[in-house]
């Protein structure tokens, strides 16, 4: 038993996927070079104005109201992506069916759905589910049920909604369909209208031996294609879900403001998580590419962005507006003319809380928030600090934040000792020290005068000393007091000013 999913007009529905303002309105889509572009595909709107395949496109701009998009192949091999991944859903064996003339290419797959009632119901009931979750892509499909191949195919490509062929009258559900389901060559079309057939049932109604002395072997193929007895062996494909989560959309004219590039990325972002959540997967990162329209002040012809939230997320307004703020901070120095998303899934993150550990900001509302600090102060001044692998003071960068684990944060049971914290002045505080045989025995902090009762040094590190980030510097750990306070800290001298400073007080 073989199930069929057809998208009519595919090549328009692949360009209209990511314009949802345009599906009630008549749309062609242009090939070619300019200005010798010709009409390569339409929707029904369109076709019902009476615009043909094949017009220039100064025949075509004769129509009022009517909408001219570019094809674009990435925009089609993403719908193809989702179609077969809608078909994979239902069934391991599936096909991507090609047709030799027509102008349809990549729109048709058919599923092996013996053994799936159990999962999915009747075939009907197969049938409908897949059109839902097609739809839920961008793509309006026809399906079709029976138990021959190209039966199935005849059909979804004839009948609108959902068709179910009886087993054994093939021929009769496929006799009022048009020849044009058929696939046929522009040679055999023609002879086939001058001998006035234009309906399966009448090309069926030819005698076996007449259509091959006329047509060769390809009659015979063509009758048995009418009658829906053409046998054919599947040929399974594999979808690679990963490689393929990619939507990518030609602008019509280049876009200086990121307002409006908000709702190509909404509808980018909604697509690839319908495809991921079919999964029960996550997007664990965006990468985003943006071409550039090339002027004489700018050299770039892309630019490339790339959005990892802590966690993966199912979450479409988080993701937005991560892309949304990664933007303002890294604006596009030019008008942007193609967009180009692609996703990495992920699995969700699950964690288990206990009873008495407290409660963790939403990873969503704290990416948001590092987010918004990035913008306001900068992409290396909000993270973590990681230490480096140096001797020098105050040595770290800055990584992305990422939370730890409950377990990681759950404290044991083992009493807690608190490690000795040196609360560094930023800046260095400039201080006054009097040097007797080279040993510091007063300070002056804020014109308060210390007497220096205890001392441990000096502490000599430098390094570096090959580059301009040479550095060298002596250290002193003291205990200062006077008649009222004392003050454990740490002072330095910087050589190459001759200066002290107190580095910190220890708590």
């Amino acid at each position: 038993m073989f199930a069929c999913i057809h998208a009519p007009d595919f090549v328009a529905q692949s360009a209209l996927r990511l314009r949802p303002h345009l599906l009630e309105h008549a749309v062609v889509i242009l090939d070619g070079e300019p200005p010798q572009e010709t009409v390569f595909a339409l929707n029904l709107y369109a076709r019902n104005r009476g615009v043909k395949r094949g017009m220039s496109r100064l025949q075509a701009e004769s129509f009022n109201r009517l909408h001219m998009l570019r094809r674009s192949r990435e925009q089609e091999a993403s719908a193809i992506a989702a179609l077969q991944e809608c078909a994979a859903a239902f069934s391991p064996r599936i096909e991507a069916v090609e047709f030799c003339y027509s102008s349809e290419p990549g729109g048709t797959v058919v599923m092996d759905i013996r053994g799936t009632s159990g999962l999915f119901g009747t075939p009907h009931q197969l049938a409908s589910s897949a059109c839902s979750k097609a739809y839920a892509c961008g793509l309006h499909v026809q399906a079709a049920v029976s138990a021959n191949f190209h039966a199935a195919v005849c059909a979804a490509r004839g009948y609108c909604g959902v068709t179910i062929l009886p087993v054994g009258a093939e021929a009769d559900s496929l006799g009022p369909l048009p020849l044009s389901i058929l696939d046929l060559s522009p040679e055999v079309a023609e002879t086939l209208h001058t001998w006035g057939i234009h309906s399966c049932s009448e090309l069926a109604a030819l005698s076996e031996r007449d259509l091959i002395v006329r047509l060769g072997q390809q009659g015979q193929r063509l009758r048995a294609l009418a009658r829906g007895e053409h046998s054919h062996l599947l040929i399974p494909i594999e979808v690679d879900f990963c490689s393929e989560l990619v939507e990518s959309m030609e602008l019509d004219h280049p876009i200086e403001l990121l307002e409006p590039l908000q709702f190509l990325f909404a509808r980018m972002i909604e697509q690839l998580l319908v495809r991921v959540m079919s999964r029960s997967l996550c997007i664990a990162a965006l990468d985003i590419q943006l071409s550039l329209e090339t002027t004489g002040s700018t050299n770039a012809s892309t630019h490339v962005r790339a959005i990892r939230p802590a966690l993966p997320t199912q979450d479409a307004r988080m993701l937005l507006k991560l892309v949304q703020l990664d933007l303002e901070t890294h604006p596009p120095q030019a008008a942007v003319t193609r967009i180009r998303m692609q996703a990495e899934a992920a699995r969700p993150h699950i964690s288990q809380h206990g009873l008495f550990i407290p409660q963790s900001p939403e990873p969503g509302r704290l990416e948001i928030l590092l987010a918004r600090l990035r913008k306001l102060l900068g992409p290396n001044r909000v993270g973590a600090p990681q230490l480096l692998d140096t001797h020098r003071f105050e040595s770290f960068r800055m990584v992305s934040f990422e939370p730890s684990s409950p377990r990681q944060r759950a404290v044991s049971d083992t009493a807690y000792v608190a490690p000795t914290a040196l609360r560094v002045c930023r800046p260095p505080l400039a201080i006054g020290v009097t040097l007797r045989d080279r040993e510091p025995v007063a300070v002056l902090v804020d014109g308060q005068r210390y007497g220096v009762v205890i001392r441990a040094g000096p502490w000599r590190t430098s390094g570096q000393w090959w580059s301009l980030d040479e550095w060298s510097r002596e250290e002193w750990d003291v205990v200062l007091a006077d008649a009222n306070t004392s003050i454990i800290g740490r002072i330095a001298e910087d050589p190459a000013s001759n200066c002290w400073y107190l580095q910190g007080i220890y708590d």
